[in-house]
């Protein structure tokens, strides 16, 4: 293709939820737009998350990086991108800026950073990127309008979005910049979240929560629990306005909801001082009208609302008459946690309040009449789904070449590169590489040790020790039924004789292997699967 002028390559976020990363490219350089962990899915198997492989990075033309907004899928593997390149610049805004110096601090990572402002114009060598105000469901979110020198091309890339006209917590998407912006450029394009797609209507605005809400804190009831996305600090400063208004002690469990609360005083984004907040240590004991923040409002296993959920927090145990306000949406994947938690909290006796009982919660992403808001206001040559399972894209697609057939739209997937060229692009296909595993200590664990986990976790594990020059054998189990137990000397027996008539003059691999075969016959026929089985030689 003649006259590349830049390219946008993700290498996360795209056919997935999480793990966003994306490489605007250019003739002497890359830059980068977030770089976010993925949580685990099933068959990881319990490690801590995932994050984007970094080996198509070259240190030599990567220098910076703008961080879009504060969620963990944008800024979670953050500090593992700086251990890897110390000298990047990261771009971003105050709030988000206190919740990454917070993680960094954690993990001793220092990091060169510069500030920015939505309007403000970032100009780098063959690029100029502007990043704009958008809403969401955390404050400070910036969509990027990234423009060659010569105009030739401008991109809209928002990967998280939602057009909140009526908003009181923040101003609305600012259409006039985009418009002005792309209007000066003779090509233009679009990569838009597609996480929301599905929803036909007008995603919510959070300001039309307030009824409802200010509702239940006026409940009668003196304990009432509320749980929702910690990064919604909007939200949880007007719950905390309305449940101050009613006379209730303000409570907040959990380290994440105390994390973007501070980092929300410090950027100016809540009215709620240190002093109108306790920690349940504090209110121990105490009887009187009380609002409690619960976080993990997805049942997550070391949360605050499982723990209370589960009668196991020392500070609240539920009892009847409490009521526990869910002003979140249910993420798919985690509805048997949190049915649980709602059969858990019943059998206690608590009242469960959903969004399904009252307007409790809002989307922080657009749905079709957010997409047509959008579109209605400058409509580009070309659009990209981005931010979005694989049906997602599909659906995003259809919904805008149904409705604007003139935009030339496609479908692209992670480590697909949208080269923009003289009047055209063009998409260029690099080898996938898989995500890393992170586990521990921030620490990455191989895709092979995993499957090792998967097995041991599904058929148990059988341990043989065998000192060749005594010949005395040890076999241990781990996660076999009981009853297997007493079949342990017959094992050992078959193992002895084995080795006597065959394998005692045998090479120690050979050895090792022809007993692994033996005792995976042995349980298979005793218990109908074959654990894994490890053979060590003294």
């Amino acid at each position: 293709m003649k006259n590349k002028y830049f390219s946008v390559l993700p290498i996360g976020g795209v056919e997935e939820i999480g793990s966003n990363m994306t490489m605007i490219r250019s003739t002497d350089e890359d830059i980068i737009i977030d770089c976010g962990m993925l949580f685990p899915y099933e068959e990881c198997f319990d490690i801590n998350y995932l994050i984007p492989d970094f080996s198509l990075l070259d240190a030599a033309r990567v220098k910076n990086i703008i961080i879009t907004h504060g969620h963990e899928d944008h800024i979670g593997a953050l500090g593992h991108l700086l251990k890897a390149f110390p000298d990047l610049t990261v771009w971003v805004t105050p709030f988000t800026l206190h919740l990454i110096q917070r993680k960094l601090e954690e993990h001793k990572i220092s990091m060169n950073y510069q500030v920015y402002k939505p309007g403000q114009e970032l100009s780098f060598k063959n690029v100029d990127v502007t990043p704009v105000h958008v809403n969401h469901s955390i404050p400070e979110t910036s969509g990027l309008i990234v423009r060659s020198k010569g105009r030739e091309w401008g991109a809209l890339y928002i990967s998280d979005f939602k057009v909140d006209l009526a908003s009181k917590h923040e101003l609305p998407i600012d259409f006039t910049t985009i418009k002005q912006k792309l209007t000066e450029c003779t090509q233009t394009a679009y990569f838009i979240d597609s996480t929301n797609v599905i929803y036909d209507g007008k995603t919510t605005s959070e300001n039309e929560l307030h009824a409802d809400l200010e509702h239940l804190m006026n409940r009668p009831e003196n304990r009432l629990f509320i749980t929702l996305f910690a990064s919604n600090v909007h939200r949880m400063n007007a719950i905390a306005k309305m449940a101050k208004a009613s006379g209730r002690k303000i409570v907040v469990m959990g380290r994440s909801l105390w994390t973007y609360m501070e980092a929300a005083r410090e950027s100016g984004h809540t009215e709620i001082t240190a002093d109108d907040l306790f920690m349940a240590d504090q209110v121990r004991g105490q009887s009187g009208k009380m609002l409690i923040f619960l976080s993990g409002c997805q049942g997550d296993f070391l949360s605050a609302l499982r723990r209370f959920s589960f009668g196991e927090d020392g500070s609240f145990k539920p009892i009847p008459g409490d009521v526990v306000i869910f002003s979140s949406k249910v993420i798919p994947g985690n509805e048997k946690k949190i049915y649980r938690i709602y059969n858990k909290l019943t059998q206690f006796g608590a009242e469960i309040v959903t969004a399904y009982d009252h307007l409790i919660h809002a989307s922080g992403h657009p749905g079709k009449e957010d997409l047509k808001l959008l579109l209605n206001n400058f409509k580009p040559n070309f659009y990209i789904p981005i931010h979005g399972e694989s049906y997602m894209l599909r659906k995003h697609a259809e919904f805008v070449r149904e409705n604007y057939p003139q935009i030339s739209t496609h479908v692209i997937h992670n480590y697909q590169e949208v080269i923009l060229g003289d009047g055209m692009i063009k998409v260029e296909d690099h080898p996938v590489k898989e995500p890393r595993l992170i586990h521990g200590k921030s620490l990455e664990i191989e895709k092979t040790q995993i499957s090792q986990r998967r097995k041991m976790a599904t058929q148990g594990a059988v341990f043989i020790s065998y000192h060749r020059t005594i010949g005395h054998m040890e076999v241990t189990t781990v996660g076999l039924p009981l009853m297997a137990q007493e079949h342990m000397e017959l094992l050992k027996k078959r193992l002895l004789k084995q080795i006597n008539s065959d394998l005692s003059s045998r090479d120690e691999t050979y050895f090792k292997d022809q007993l692994k075969i033996s005792s995976r016959q042995f349980y298979n026929n005793l218990l109908g699967y074959k654990p894994v089985t490890e053979v060590h030689l003294y």
